[in-house]
């Protein structure tokens, strides 16, 4: 981080009424929230999402058993 860049972070901070790390922190959890929040959620129209709950109440096609009985990566 060059000195300027520095000097440009404190004096957004003293302008927010903070210190730095305060100031660093917030934005930084702001930025990751930004990051995050568009991967965590699954949009759809309202026929889609009809169709989405209709599909998971079907009982399970048999053929998928041994899918869903092997170890995942991480086990």
């Amino acid at each position: 981080m060059t000195c300027d860049q520095l000097k440009e972070l404190e004096l957004a901070a003293n302008l927010s009424g903070v210190n730095l790390s305060q100031w660093a922190l917030e934005n930084l959890l702001s930025c990751a929230r930004e990051t995050i929040t568009p991967n965590n959620r699954t949009i759809m129209a309202a026929e889609d999402f009809d169709a989405f709950v209709e599909a998971l109440d079907k009982p399970m096609d048999p053929s998928l058993l041994p899918f869903i009985e092997q170890k995942t990566m991480w086990e």
